[in-house]
């Protein structure tokens, strides 16, 4: 019996590509390789959206090859379209994006191209993604969009993924509606740039459409968008999620830097009024929201003004958690030639500044949630995830994947993020 190990680093959309392999390997007869059996093969999904992610990536492949002796490592994804030498040196096999959504029927047929230059990212199929729920997880993740032609200039994710691309309507529905059928309590929508969905296709069309058209054609699972660009969050989207009752409040949008004149250098479509107009938009509409933003701090041109411009914004706005991540400069982005970067101790205590700002915020948002009545989804761990991103702890336990209401009674300080205690209601 042939047996496979798949392993990934990275975004949601990684972990949705990495889930359709292992089904379409299973599909063909191979089995996941469970603890003490020995595997034929070891694919790993490799990310390069910052410095440490890269690294990361090239340790998972060294680490592969170290514990699994003779075991063939096929390395494939983000990083390896960006050096793919560096996975050679490491004695893995490569595999570029184009041919990743083949790659089950490949490695079946022990028919893996030989590529001394890696075609376009964008050259093949559309790599599918979902995941249903199941032991490893709860709620389920359906990939509906890849690439991105944004070209940030601190990010190698065009190069890397391609153009954007769309999951054509019809295919998203069916998949939807098997991850329905599945008993999934709730679907994360994924791409590399969600908001982009359906503006490649013919007839065009925009994420509002997909929206309802997946709402409509299962009663079942809940949907979670995973990250829009705050331009991204339209009117029309905000009024969908306070007409349907599935569609969780929360959002999670990338800030970077509230500086106009960062953003202006990074290539980011908006300012910092923009963002701003965006968020109160979407707080002012609908209660209980969750928002999220990430932060990118110490690039190129960001002096002492710029971050304090980046700090005031959020502490002024209804943004309820932060993502700060440290720039690292990716070769081959304009921001890796721009001078001017801040040095690594000013950065690391801007950071610190920021995540502090972040959890208080958190915190701020999670003892609001006292006395309200949530519906969570509970997870693998026990604990219960809301609509609005709260992970709640329950008075008692219940199976995994479950939809239950329970009434927020009190906060947990006690541990490193203070949880929100729920009295489960019968």
């Amino acid at each position: 019996m042939k047996r496979f190990l798949v392993s990934t680093l990275g975004c949601k959309v990684n972990q949705a590509e990495a889930a359709s392999l292992a089904s379409h390997l299973e599909a063909r007869g191979w089995r996941p390789c469970l603890e003490g059996q020995r595997a034929q093969v070891a694919v790993l999904l490799t990310c390069s959206v910052t410095g440490p992610a890269a690294r990361q990536s090239r340790q998972m492949a060294r680490r592969l090859a170290k514990e699994h002796p003779g075991v063939r490592v096929v390395a494939t994804g983000c990083d390896l379209q960006a050096d793919p030498a560096s996975y050679v040196e490491q004695g893995c096999e490569t595999l570029g994006r184009a041919h990743l959504a083949g790659l089950a029927d490949l490695l079946d047929r022990d028919a893996l191209p030989s590529e001394d230059i890696l075609p376009p990212p964008d050259a093949g199929e559309l790599c599918p993604g979902w995941w249903q729920p199941g032991a490893a997880r709860s709620r389920g993740l359906l990939k509906v969009q890849d690439g991105c032609d944004a070209h940030c200039a601190y990010c190698i994710v065009p190069q890397v993924r391609g153009r954007p691309r769309s999951l054509p309507l019809a295919e998203a529905v069916d998949a939807w509606q098997g991850l329905g059928r599945a008993g999934a309590p709730e679907v994360v929508l994924s791409g590399i740039h969600l908001g982009r969905w359906g503006q490649d296709l013919e007839p065009r069309t925009a994420l509002p459409q997909l929206i309802t058209a997946l709402l409509e054609a299962h009663p079942g699972p809940r949907l979670r968008l995973s990250s829009l660009e705050s331009e991204e969050l339209t009117d029309q989207v905000i009024a969908l999620a306070q007409e349907e009752s599935r569609l969780c409040r929360h959002f999670h949008l990338p800030l970077q830097s509230g500086s106009a004149r960062v953003l202006k250098a990074m290539g980011r479509p908006y300012g910092p009024e923009d963002y701003a107009e965006r968020v109160m938009a979407a707080s002012q509409a609908l209660s209980g929201l969750c928002l999220g933003a990430d932060v990118l701090v110490g690039l190129p041109g960001e002096d002492e003004a710029a971050f304090q411009d980046t700090y005031d914004l959020i502490h002024s706005l209804p943004i309820n958690y932060l993502h700060v991540f440290p720039y690292s400069p990716r070769p081959g982005t304009r921001a890796a030639d721009m001078p001017g970067r801040p040095q690594g101790v000013e950065v690391k205590q801007r950071a610190a500044q920021l995540r502090q700002l972040g959890q208080a915020k958190r915190r701020s948002f999670l003892a609001a949630q006292q006395g309200q009545t949530l519906s969570v989804v509970v997870e693998r761990s026990g604990l219960g995830r809301s609509a609005n991103y709260c992970l709640v702890a329950l008075d008692q336990k219940l199976t995994p994947g479950r939809v239950a209401q329970v009434e927020v009674v009190g906060l947990d300080e006690t541990s490193e993020e203070p949880r929100p205690q729920g009295r489960v209601m019968q």
